[in-house]
């Protein structure tokens, strides 16, 4: 019986991309059995909705069943932060600073989980908070990287401004934006608060769709602007780890 489970879930584990296809006699190469037994564990699994045949062909795909249990588990923020929570204490204590994931709500950045960096001077507690998109580094790879966002979503002009160093213009924070998608990632100097930066990189799921910002932040004595690059690559590393407990397995971004 556990024999079985376990060839079951390597056939599904063998489709890696989308509208991949294999027939019984590819399945059975790479699993290492004979036919007969890819057909039935094929057929099973078709049965339940985790297969399908293609159309016009004896070919197999992946079935409606495993999207659905898929949207069950990338529509909780919960998982998310639970997938997220160890690579974030990495990147707390390798920066030293407070990192934050946030994801987009109702037209606003919602941080949905922090971890504090090791100095007593942080940015405070940000879990629950809600921000402008376009001031925040967080907001600004979120509106770079997520798609069908609502045409209105922080693209009035003129934008608020928090400090002198906000983006006010809608033509500037395009601009902005393109660079953000050339490069992986945002910055804020000062935009939202005096005083204070930071750096954020998206987080893919299996799909290749954000799922959220994950942000380092602090005083600028401490995050200087010369300090961004590096602490991108490390924010990079972190969302990386993230977006494999996702799902995500390749470079579509």
């Amino acid at each position: 019986m556990l024999q079985t489970v376990d060839r079951a879930l390597r056939l599904l584990l063998l489709f890696e991309e989308v509208d991949q296809e294999y027939r019984v006699g590819e399945m059975a190469a790479m699993l290492g059995v004979d036919k007969s037994s890819a057909s039935r564990l094929a057929a099973t699994l078709a049965n339940r909705g985790f297969l399908e045949r293609a159309p016009g062909s004896e070919a197999f795909r992946i079935g409606p069943e495993l999207g659905r249990l898929g949207v069950l588990n990338m529509g909780s923020s919960h998982n998310l932060i639970d997938l997220a929570r160890r690579p974030m204490e990495n990147l707390a204590t390798e920066t030293a600073e407070t990192v934050n994931l946030a994801r987009l709500e109702e037209r606003k950045v919602v941080n949905i989980a922090q971890v504090d960096g090791a100095h007593l001077v942080g940015v405070g507690n940000w879990v629950g908070w809600k921000t402008e998109p376009h001031a925040t580094a967080n907001g600004k790879v979120l509106l770079a990287f997520t798609e069908n966002l609502p045409e209105d979503l922080s693209l009035q002009t003129p934008l608020e401004a928090f400090t002198r160093q906000t983006i006010t213009n809608v033509k500037d924070l395009r601009s902005e934006l393109e660079r953000v998608r050339s490069e992986g990632w945002a910055s804020t100097l000062g935009e939202l608060e005096e005083g204070f930066n930071g750096v954020a990189v998206p987080v893919f799921d299996a799909l290749g769709c954000c799922r959220a910002s994950l942000s380092v932040s602090g005083p600028v004595y401490r995050v200087p602007p010369a300090r961004l690059s590096e602490i991108a690559v490390l924010c990079k590393t972190a969302a990386g780890e993230i977006s494999a407990h996702l799902g995500k397995t390749h470079n579509l971004h």
